[in-house]
């Protein structure tokens, strides 16, 4: 990993961002390249952005990770920049929905899918939630039954997580509620998702948008 050489992007001339464009491009690079004493004191010192300013970034963070232009670490960082910016209790956001939307995941750490579904979603304006599953299902089923939402995010990084998806199912299924899923293993065994046949799986995040606003239409401001 030390001989992987990071890609730093750079604007083309005839497209030189302005403003917090370009102040959000800045700080892309120094997270990228690691230009940061802590992660705490770079979200404290930078700008408020707006969501949709965030957003925006996170599409490029996005587009850029598919062009392969920097290292998992990188993608991490940037993850973790975006979803501690968005935490701050200066950040003032209008939720469409009012109930949370569970985003689930089988990790004691907070995952970067996850991080990733929270921070897109969240910049969207949907109230979402964050279950990790590792240990117990207990607190999201506490939560299902008190807040009755009506769809729930599983978003799996390994294999070994397709079994305590299906245990679950029932108990979802019961309650109806409508079950969207995704991860790696769907990606690398499309067969997977015949097992799961009570799931939705969105095919990308543009989608799951899409059937988020559907789903929870009935809860709409």
């Amino acid at each position: 990993m030390n001989n992987v050489r990071k890609k730093v992007l750079t604007p083309r001339p005839e497209e030189e961002p302005r403003g917090s464009e370009n102040r959000l491009g800045i700080l892309m690079e120094r997270i990228i390249n690691s230009d940061y004493i802590s992660m705490e004191e770079l979200v404290r010192d930078c700008p408020s952005y707006s969501i949709d300013e965030i957003h925006a970034f996170l599409d490029r963070v996005i587009e850029a990770w598919k062009a392969n232009e920097f290292v998992p670490a990188a993608m991490y960082a940037l993850l973790k920049f975006i979803y501690t910016h968005l935490n701050q209790p200066k950040i003032e956001i209008i939720f469409k929905n009012r109930t949370p939307i569970p985003i689930c995941y089988f990790s004691g750490f907070l995952i970067s899918s996850a991080s990733l579904l929270h921070s897109y979603l969240k910049t969207l304006s949907f109230a979402v939630a964050l279950f990790p599953l590792n240990e117990t299902s207990r607190y999201l089923k506490e939560f299902i039954e008190k807040k009755k939402p009506p769809v729930v995010l599983f978003t799996l990084s390994q294999f070994l997580h397709v079994d305590p998806l299906k245990q679950l199912l029932p108990y979802l299924q019961e309650r109806n509620l409508n079950i969207l899923v995704g991860g790696i293993p769907f990606e690398r065994d499309e067969s997977l998702k015949r097992e799961l046949s009570a799931c939705i799986f969105p095919h990308d995040l543009a989608e799951l948008a899409v059937l988020l606003e559907n789903l929870t239409g009935e809860e709409l401001r």
